[in-house]
């Protein structure tokens, strides 16, 4: 263990004892929770940043979206104001957030919404004459001001919540037990090949309640880029471009790209990053009679700032292992009724 992490772990030994003791007062309804009758799905996550939530999001829209008016609720991080915004056609990255943003442009035909406080946000939604009679909320699993009627806890193959520790020191929002309060829990980013050896392992290390379902994905990307026009990777296979990523984790395009034989040169910005003109603009130094290669949140956000003949993204999917998808919308579909 790094020095650094060794010297940390009295604070988060103090963290781990206030998020106890919070929890133990919602448990207790010492502390007040909110709940609404129709059903909420709440996605998020034990650790900080980087476990998938977005295309989790965006999967669940697209399957649920036929059957219920849906309205994705987030707090909008990295936004430039606060409080509650319901956004249109018109909302930019700055406005909303930018995973707001990127539902919004991907599913235009539902109502999207940004509020840092949760309970809050869906009221206002209602008092503003929405239809919705589902409502999805972004990292919300922390919220519990708020009942959820479906709580789904992504955690990351190659970093699973049970062999992190609390922050500082590690990247645990909370103690590990928090993952009981999960009605569905998804392992994510695994590799296609997992084996079932493995899979009853990871089963074992979380020992879910009789009650919990556990499902592993993996990411799932195509076979061609997406801007102006579609582009096919073997088009591109060999030549040199420029990766442009401002997420938590870009390992997963790195290794796929790779994959491809894409030669990429990779600019790499923080999670969440706010493109400015100077961006743009080193990036278009560094792609000069190069493609560019970002992810569609990137891409969009880029778009904002200047609109780029030599812009793509690669396309990212959730793919469940072991044939569970069926078993998956079927656990869902009950927990919604």
């Amino acid at each position: 263990m790094p020095l650094l992490r060794i010297l940390l772990i009295p604070f988060s030994i103090l963290y781990y004892l206030f998020q106890l003791i919070r929890n133990k007062l919602f448990d207790l309804n010492i502390l007040k929770t909110t709940k609404f009758n129709f059903p909420i799905i709440s996605i998020g996550n034990l650790s900080v940043g980087g476990t998938g939530k977005t295309p989790l999001a965006n999967y669940l829209i697209t399957k649920l979206k036929s059957k219920y008016n849906i309205t994705f609720l987030s707090r909008g991080y990295m936004r430039k104001n606060s409080g509650y915004i319901l956004a249109n056609e018109y909302s930019s990255v700055n406005e909303i957030g930018d995973e707001p943003f990127l539902v919004k442009q991907t599913h235009n035909d539902i109502s999207v919404a940004v509020c840092e406080n949760r309970v809050h946000g869906i009221k206002t939604s209602i008092k503003n004459k929405n239809e919705s009679n589902l409502f999805i909320l972004d990292d919300a699993f922390q919220h519990r001001s708020l009942e959820a009627s479906i709580n789904i806890v992504l955690s990351k193959f190659n970093q699973p919540f049970f062999k992190d520790f609390i922050i500082p020191s590690g990247k645990l929002r909370e103690p590990a037990s928090g993952i009981k309060r999960a009605n569905i829990i998804i392992i994510s980013k695994c590799p296609h090949n997992l084996s079932e050896t493995t899979k009853n392992d990871f089963v074992w290390k979380i020992n879910p309640n009789s009650d919990q379902k556990i499902f592993f994905t993996s990411i799932k990307y195509e076979n061609y880029v997406l801007g102006k026009y579609q582009l096919n990777h073997k088009k591109i296979s060999k030549q040199d471009v420029v990766l442009v990523t401002g997420i938590a984790d870009s390992s997963t395009l790195e290794n796929f790209l790779n994959k491809k034989n894409i030669v990429f040169n990779h600019l790499k910005f923080k999670d969440h990053h706010r493109y400015s003109k100077q961006d743009v603009n080193l990036i278009k130094s560094k792609s000069k009679n190069k493609n560019i290669i970002t992810t569609k949140k990137d891409y969009f956000k880029i778009l904002e700032i200047e609109n780029l003949e030599n812009l793509f993204y690669q396309d990212i999917n959730i793919e469940f292992l072991f044939n569970d998808e069926k078993n998956f919308i079927k656990e869902l579909y009950k927990l919604i009724k």
